[in-house]
């Protein structure tokens, strides 16, 4: 046999220790040479490795077997440890030739359950041995080569596995006797020295239990296997022999690669520091995820609470699931996120559901890490834009256009004045009442509103939006059509678009009217008057757009250069009184005319 621990053994042939110790039996030596000569592994390999012949049924017929190495093997070590038993043959020796060999000169030592064990030399490249006792003959290939020499390996010989400076033992230490042949059924749980050699194993705080127990014929198969490092199985094969408790957990739709490859990628088979044998450099989990994963995309400025913490199970399973990349949950309308963001629901089913929401929080969200706030894919509303620029192409156009921008738009602040994921009113705005909205960050002018006895008639209904652009305009304060930035200005109907979109175009159209206008002293239209002067007033000279505490929305104050002149109207029946800073005070009737007729 070849010793797992790669160390060189000095112990004595079994039948010479047998002798000194006067036929009882040897002290017990390395396991991981002394499970060398186990023939028991014929069986355990005729369940997991290829090569080894199937358990003895001590039929009749004699047969001699050879366990190791099996016949057509490439091996890369040149001095290997053959064992075989017999069946149905009580020979005590067997002749051994073509190789180089340890045997006594009386040939190899047959135990009393049929066992055998030699040391041989192999000389490079094929080795044709013989094996035999009378009649009863066998023959075997054997190819000989190191690894950097495989290219010489003939077509038809499989590669071998076996344990370096092997050393004879008792078969004993592993098998029992049970009617003077050996029971290959059942191992005895030897435990190994293979801790002589590998002295820094099974010190680390979490140790696999073979391990801890010394037991290595766990895992490893003394006599050789096709498996590297002798294994006596490969991938999950191997695991589950043991594990078969968690055999649901690999048998999900979606599996995660290092599983269907093999456990040891994400477990250590000996110790690790972490637990569950986890091959992580600490003690969270995701310094085993980073074995694989590009860690950049989970250490960003901001990041999901799991994720920071390097807890990665709180969201995937490790092994497989039946949703995709492993989650716990599907993410198809958030059921992921719910897991843990349950006390966020209600904000997910108002009335008017935000698409990616109804469908998926990655859609917005990065669900690792992002330098954008709230885990976004890009900040504030340059997340919005990449879907809505083509969704609501007339807004965008707004936005890039605008030459007066609405500072929360200007500033990508989308939120605002909109719910991210749902709301009970249309376009996710966050209020149905536009001023109410509108007023959260124009509280000086919501005062005003709110001090007014008189309000414009937008404002009283709360639709802001019927004289302002909420996305940005062309026009000065943000205003939906154009109207005079100036105080004074020669009139033309065309300043007052925005005015008479609404309100009657005609106003100050003629000099003379009954019909026109109330404003008026006899038939003297007084709002062609005002806007006519030599320096013509705005409909803002007079009247505030939003409100007043004053009839028809006069406003108290009008701004004349860093000075404010007071606005007094009293109305009548027929007509009223203005004190105003500008001029003296004046009167007007429709029915019995107070100023002397004009001359302009």
């Amino acid at each position: 046999m070849e010793r797992l621990d790669g160390s060189i053994g000095r112990e004595a042939d079994v039948v010479r220790g047998k002798a000194r110790n006067g036929g009882k039996r040897p002290a017990r030596r390395c396991l991981c040479s002394l499970l060398a000569i186990i023939v028991g592994a014929a069986l355990l390999l005729a369940c997991g490795s290829a090569g080894y012949a199937p358990a003895p049924a001590w039929a009749a017929e004699a047969k001699l077997n050879v366990v190791s190495p099996p016949d057509g093997s490439w091996v890369t070590t040149q001095d290997l440890y053959l064992v075989g038993y017999l069946e149905g043959d009580a020979a005590r020796h067997l002749e051994i030739g073509g190789v180089s060999n340890k045997a006594p000169r009386e040939g190899i030592p047959v135990d009393e359950g049929g066992a055998f064990g030699v040391l041989i030399t192999l000389k490079r490249g094929e080795n044709t041995i013989t094996l035999g006792s009378g009649a009863l003959q066998t023959r075997l290939k054997v190819f000989y080569a190191p690894e950097a020499d495989s290219k010489s390996v003939p077509q038809g010989y499989q590669r071998f596995y076996v344990h370096s400076n092997p050393q004879p033992q008792d078969c004993r230490e592993c098998h029992r006797l049970r009617n003077e042949r050996y029971n290959f059924t059942r191992i005895i749980p030897a435990q190994s020295d293979c801790i002589k050699c590998h002295a820094d194993m099974g010190k680390a705080s979490y140790v696999h239990g073979p391990v801890g127990a010394g037991v290595c014929i766990s895992c490893h198969n003394p006599h050789g296997s096709t498996n590297p490092l002798s294994m006596e199985r490969v991938g999950q094969d191997l695991c589950l022999v043991c594990h078969q408790e968690n055999l649901e957990e690999f048998a999900g739709a979606h599996i995660h690669a290092p599983v269907a490859a093999g456990c040891v990628d994400c477990h250590n088979p000996h110790e690790s520091p972490m637990r569950f044998q986890l091959r992580g450099r600490g003690p969270d989990v995701s310094s085993l995820c980073f074995n694989c994963h590009e860690a950049a995309i989970f250490t960003k400025e901001n990041r999901h609470g799991p994720v920071g913490s390097g807890d990665c199970i709180a969201c995937h399973l490790p092994h497989s699931g039946e949703h995709k990349n492993l989650l716990i949950a599907t993410a198809d309308k958030g059921e992921v996120c719910f897991q843990c963001h349950q006390d966020r629901m209600e904000e997910f089913t108002m009335r008017y559901v935000h698409a990616p929401v109804a469908s998926d929080c990655g859609q917005c969200h990065d669900p690792h890490s992002s330098n954008a706030r709230f885990q976004l894919y890009e900040s504030g509303g340059k997340m919005c834009a990449t879907c809505h620029e083509m969704l609501s192409p007339e807004v965008y156009n707004d936005i890039r256009t605008a030459t007066y921008k609405h500072e929360p738009v200007d500033q990508g602040k989308c939120t605002e004045c909109h719910r991210a994921h749902s709301s009970e009113v249309q376009s996710l705005l966050k209020s149905s009442n536009l001023q109410g909205l509108c007023f959260t960050c124009h509280d000086e002018l919501s005062d005003h509103v709110a001090g007014s006895t008189a309000q414009h008639g937008p404002v009283i209904t709360g639709d802001c939006m019927a004289c302002h652009k909420a996305h940005g305009s062309t026009f000065s304060r943000i205003l939906v059509r154009y109207f005079p930035e100036d105080f004074y200005r020669e009139y033309n109907p065309e300043y007052y678009d925005l005015c008479f979109s609404c309100h009657n175009k005609d106003i100050a159209k003629n000099k003379f009217t009954n019909t026109l206008t109330n404003f008026r002293d006899g038939n003297y239209n007084l709002h062609f008057f005002h806007v006519n002067m030599q320096k013509g007033r705005t409909c803002i000279a007079c009247h505030d757009a939003h409100a007043s505490v004053q009839p028809k929305h006069i406003r108290t104050e009008v701004p004349f250069g860093f000075w404010s002149y007071p606005i007094a109207l009293t109305k009548t029946d027929d007509g009223g009184t203005c004190i105003v800073g500008c001029h003296a005070p004046k009167g007007y009737d429709r029915k019995k005319p107070i100023i002397e007729k004009p001359a302009r």
